[in-house]
């Protein structure tokens, strides 16, 4: 893994004992934002440590005192006009999440601070979510202007059809233990723990048959992977009538200061 490293420019890749690679992202805004640069080089990371043969485990983390993901960066997005870049947009989306849900390597979620958007379906794409009592889950799209049509499919696949109906029709904030109880999340911890938690789930994983493993998730994972496929035609759709329409932009524009 450590060929890697010096090919990163908004995450790191840190090989640990016992086959674990933990996946920090690093860029400077705390709250790590998905540029589609961002979400490109995370696909073409997670893809390199599925080929690599010493990798039992990965861990996602957003980093110390640092958001998981607060979704979409919206410098990017609050630029659409409805177009052929939403569709080059929803094509990351959709790659990055097949593939982090595709891999033949399982994916743990280390999640502080909020998980928001895109954040919180890349997170929904991993097989265990470990959160701290301060992280913070939201599925926001409909409040801000745009689409859910990969929020909802995910929603409903992991945690069922009244959870997504409830994230997606109030845009609320899920704090820690009510993810917990609606299996958001599958532990809470302090967030002084999350990390060393995270990773010792990673080794146990790690420390399995890996052919037996490895065999496994892909075929597991595979119904939920084919209806992401289903859903980036959908979302294109979806995305290019929201982003038509104007209002999302302008909403955007006023939540990272260029709109006053």
């Amino acid at each position: 893994m450590s060929a890697l490293n010096s090919a990163l420019t908004s995450m790191t890749c840190e090989a640990l004992p016992g086959g674990v690679a933990l996946v920090q992202f690093t860029e400077a805004h705390a709250q790590n934002p998905f540029s589609s640069e961002r979400m490109r080089e995370l696909r073409a990371l997670m893809l390199s440590l599925d080929a690599d043969e010493d990798v039992g485990c990965v861990v996602l983390y957003g980093g110390a005192g640092r958001s998981f993901g607060a979704g979409g960066d919206f410098n990017e997005v609050s630029e659409f006009h409805g177009g052929d870049e939403v569709d080059s947009w929803v094509e990351d989306i959709t790659d990055l999440y097949m593939t982090v849900a595709g891999i033949s390597k399982p994916v743990v979620a280390a999640i502080d601070g909020y998980a928001i958007g895109v954040g919180l379906q890349i997170a929904l794409c991993c097989d265990l979510r470990v959160g701290s009592s301060a992280s913070i889950l939201v599925m926001p799209e409909f409040r801000v202007g745009i689409a859910c049509n990969f929020g909802g499919y995910l929603l409903e696949r992991v945690a069922g059809r009244s959870v997504m109906q409830q994230m997606l029709y109030t845009c609320a904030d899920w704090p820690a233990e009510r993810a917990l109880a609606d299996q958001l999340l599958h532990e809470v911890t302090a967030p002084e723990d999350l990390l060393d938690r995270a990773i010792e789930h990673a080794r146990r994983i790690a420390g399995y048959t890996r052919a037996a493993v490895q065999s496994t998730r892909p075929r597991v994972n595979g119904p939920l992977v084919e209806g992401l496929r289903r859903v980036r035609e959908e979302g294109k759709r979806s995305h290019r009538t929201a982003f038509s329409a104007g209002e999302a932009q302008h909403r955007m524009r006023r939540i990272i200061g260029k709109v006053v």
